[in-house]
């Protein structure tokens, strides 16, 4: 029975592409004006690759090539790195997914089509880039004004080939670099709670945004995405994040206007590491910081300062005293009794699973190292497919060819 699927595929696939190469062979070719000096070199014989397998196509080169020049059947087919449209979309989707190397396989296994994961990287490297601009003016997924929208943003490191690492300092040991970090951003909304009060992402609302640029630049990037997902609409912006402060900078310069909320469970790591500093005793400290994890949890930070500053009496130590900073530097961000009594989420899960999902789980498996370049296509391609609507968005338009 295998053997009969596989030879009528088979057989599908060859008069598919017999009937494709006889309908391309009857489009109008274009005729560009030739430039002086550009010669012109009539049915130059090609193949290309579709859905259906190879195909022999027959076009006009003008060289040099330039402006209008090149092959314009190329650009009047939608052609990409010898792909059709179609092809371009299927083996875009693979790479979003999996290595090159398996996603040839998967591509042999599931559609019949024999690609070379060099050519799969090529394509990778010539789309990527193209998605860029289309993923910051992607639409909100609901049309519908919601109530909240969200930002969240934060970063993880991602393996890089050594001369993308040049200069740069690492916290191992030897100070060498051995990641370098992308930052992801998360747009979600929320229009309800479940009966309990606890807060309930809308459905297919998620977007993503993900890049190599430095803070300064990412943050306008993030907000001219975030208008264009329906943050002008929403009730009430909200921006989730870690301690980090750089991810508050971007909230100061480019959403002013949000509720900042720290991540929760952040905070109550610095209150468990203020116990720690301040309690010798491990029993003990592991108690107080239970305690004081609670009275953050209801607002009280006022009392876990008073009571810490008590336990440490007139010396407190240097670990005691950063704690200590950190929280105060953070109290306007910390009222989770108020947040929790409005129905919003407190925690910065979905950025921080986003870094998980949407780029640890194809940029950093092992015996990975990327260029930047490398990387920011297929993240382009990952944040594309993940995104509550992005893929089929992105691809009902032709995409802009990457200067």
């Amino acid at each position: 029975m295998e053997w009969i699927e596989a030879t009528l595929r088979a057989a599908l696939l060859e008069d598919g592409r017999r009937l494709l190469e006889i309908l391309l062979a009857q489009v109008p070719v274009p005729e560009p004006t030739p430039r002086p000096g550009q010669r012109v070199y009539r049915e130059r014989t090609c193949q290309i690759l579709s859905i259906l397998g190879p195909l022999t196509l027959r076009r006009d080169y003008y060289h040099p090539p330039g402006p209008g020049g090149g092959f314009p059947l190329d650009t009047a087919l939608g052609l990409r790195d010898g792909c059709t449209p179609g092809a371009v979309r299927m083996f875009s989707r693979t790479l979003a997914q999996l290595p090159f190397v398996e996603s040839s396989q998967q591509l042999q296994e599931l559609a019949g089509l024999e690609v070379e994961p060099s050519r799969l990287q090529r394509l990778a490297a010539a789309v990527g880039p193209s998605l860029q601009e289309p993923l910051l003016r992607l639409p909100a997924p609901n049309p519908s004004p919601p109530p909240q929208f969200y930002v969240s943003i934060d970063g993880t490191g991602v393996p890089m080939v050594r001369p993308e690492l040049a200069g740069r300092a690492g916290r191992g040991p030897d100070g060498e670099a051995r990641t370098r970090e992308v930052k992801l951003a998360a747009f979600f909304t929320q229009t309800v709670t479940d009966s309990e009060g606890h807060p309930l992402r809308d459905p297919d609302s998620t977007t993503y945004l993900a890049s190599f640029v430095g803070s300064d630049q990412f943050g306008p990037l993030a907000r001219q995405a975030a208008l264009q997902r329906g943050m002008a609409q929403a009730r009430q912006l909200i921006y989730l994040g870690d301690g980090a402060a750089w991810v508050w900078e971007i909230a100061r310069t480019c959403f002013a206007s949000a509720i900042q909320i720290l991540d929760y469970y952040h905070a109550s790591q610095h209150v468990v590491a203020l116990a720690q500093a301040v309690h010798a005793d491990a029993g003990c400290a592991q108690n107080w910081g239970v305690r004081w994890k609670a009275l953050i949890y209801d607002s009280q930070l006022h009392t876990v300062v008073a009571e810490a500053r008590q336990a440490g009496g007139t010396a407190l130590s240097a670990e005691a005293q950063r704690e200590i900073a950190y929280l105060e530097n953070n109290r306007a961000r910390m009222d989770y009794l108020r947040y929790r009594n409005q129905g919003w989420f407190i925690g910065s899960g979905v950025v921080e699973a986003g870094c998980k999902h949407v780029i640890g789980q194809r940029l950093k498996q092992s015996g990975m190292f990327w260029t930047e370049a490398g990387a920011t296509a297929v993240l382009h391609l990952r944040c594309a497919l993940l995104s509550a609507g992005g893929w089929n968005h992105l691809w009902s338009q032709p995409l802009p060819r990457a200067a």
